[in-house]
């Protein structure tokens, strides 16, 4: 019987127990069509006797084309992001590539996280999928290592990158829309800031009040993505003596920091926000939202991603899809007119 390595069972061991190349080897792990039924039944006996595992650190250092792609979601604390990565997740291994998730930045200082985009450069992955914003884009076509990098998510200013987002001026827009209808006129925004998707927003709300003549009711209180911030905001807010009678929140968590900011101050105040995760439609909650279509998000940012990674002849320029939203309509937004 050949002799076995020390340690964990290499190729070499599986292919001298096997009686075969290490070459075939490798072609039955990649589930290769080339291998006859016989041999590839002799080498996979090989391998389930041997108890051997695939060393993905190997094989990615031997060819960037391992099927193996990175996903760095943003903001860990926000459901939309996850929403989009499992829809994304889904897409990329029913097309057999191993996915490798992480977070985009540290939790200590908000910045990209370098030692993870190491990681991802250290194993040569095929291309990476970004959920959201991040503060700065470059580091992470270093980790990449010239592969592609897709966006599911952030704003129309991402360089050097696919883009599939949503149109996050628009959502706004409906919004306001909206509330005007519901005889707003005092509408305030809290957001701005967080990267390139919140300016959008902020646009969007601009443009929306100046289209309705509003230009002097403009107020934009700056919070980003998370509860503690739009609670923050919205204490600004309605810590004056003409206070707004609607709030449009950059984000759904945003709006619930929000909502209970003007519990403490017992204010009638309508609360609309933007994501549509699953929590706000919850009765007691019943936040008014954009919804994004986060599905739509993730299954075109994977595919983009896929479409990269196996072209040979990589198209010219950079394909940027803004997918449209629409406004869900519950009780929140029909506050604030008592």
């Amino acid at each position: 019987m050949p002799a076995v390595s020390e340690g964990r069972p290499t190729i070499r061991d599986v292919a001298e127990r096997a009686g075969v190349s290490k070459s075939l080897v490798s072609l039955v792990l990649r589930n290769s069509p080339k291998v006859s039924e016989e041999r590839r039944a002799l080498v996979r006996a090989a391998i389930d006797e041997m108890g051997y595992e695939m060393n993905l650190a190997a094989r990615s250092l031997a060819t960037r084309d391992n099927k193996t792609v990175g996903v760095l979601v943003s903001d860990l604390h926000n459901p939309w992001a996850f929403d989009v990565a499992d829809a994304a997740r889904n897409v990329l291994e029913d097309a057999d590539h191993t996915v490798l998730f992480s977070a985009a930045s540290s939790s200590r200082t908000g910045a990209v996280d370098t030692s993870t985009l190491q990681a991802y450069r250290d194993l040569r992955v095929s291309g990476l999928l970004v959920v959201g914003s991040v503060p700065d884009t470059q580091p992470l076509h270093h980790a990449a290592g010239g592969g592609p990098v897709v966006f599911a998510g952030g704003g129309p200013d991402i360089e050097n990158a696919d883009v599939v987002r949503s149109d996050d001026a628009s959502g706004i827009e409906m919004v306001v829309d909206h509330l005007v209808e519901q005889g707003h006129r005092r509408i305030a925004h809290l957001g701005g800031q967080g990267g390139s998707a919140a300016r959008e927003r902020e646009s969007g709300y601009r443009a929306a009040m100046h289209r309705h003549g509003l230009d002097a009711e403009i107020l934009v209180y700056p919070a980003t993505y998370s509860t503690e911030s739009g609670y923050t905001a919205a204490q600004s807010a309605l810590d004056t003596t003409h206070r707004p009678t609607a709030l449009v929140c950059v984000n759904d968590l945003a709006a619930l920091g929000a909502m209970t900011a003007a519990d403490e101050v017992n204010y009638d105040v309508a609360i609309t926000g933007y994501d549509n995760i699953a929590i706000v439609s919850m009765p007691r909650l019943s936040l008014t939202t954009v919804d994004p279509d986060s599905q739509t998000l993730g299954v075109l940012g994977a595919r983009t991603l896929l479409r990269r990674v196996t072209d040979k002849e990589p198209e010219e320029g950079f394909f940027h899809d803004a997918i449209p939203p629409h406004l869900v309509v519950r009780d929140s937004s029909r506050h604030g007119m008592g």
